[in-house]
């Protein structure tokens, strides 16, 4: 995994672990230990996020195929509440990197 990483970094496996281990050690100093559960919280709701995106993107897919084969929105009150979901998912989205900011970035 270190080797992936640090390749990924353009950097040699050596290095990019000294770098993480002092990175981990300022972190530390400064009190900024992470809980795992906090971590772990966060990315269920990333993943939940990503899931609701994808169906959105399935839903809007089928809305411009519709749209392309008959030069129109045929169901006008669908689109608008797809727009409505993605209005909602976007704000979600900027209050949990909000969240996010103030969970682990003091």
């Amino acid at each position: 995994m270190i080797v992936m990483v640090a390749a990924r970094e353009g950097m040699k496996p050596g290095a990019w672990a000294q770098q993480a281990a002092y990175e981990a050690a300022l972190r530390r100093q400064r009190g900024e230990v992470f809980e795992r559960g906090l971590v772990h919280e966060l990315i269920a709701e990333l993943r939940e996020q990503r899931r609701v995106l994808a169906n959105i993107g399935g839903s809007l897919n089928q809305l411009a195929k519709v749209a392309n084969s008959t030069g129109g929105v045929e169901h006008l009150p669908a689109a608008q509440g797809l727009l409505r979901v993605v209005r909602n998912v976007v704000r979600a989205s900027d209050e949990l990197v909000a969240r996010v900011r103030a969970e682990l970035l003091p």
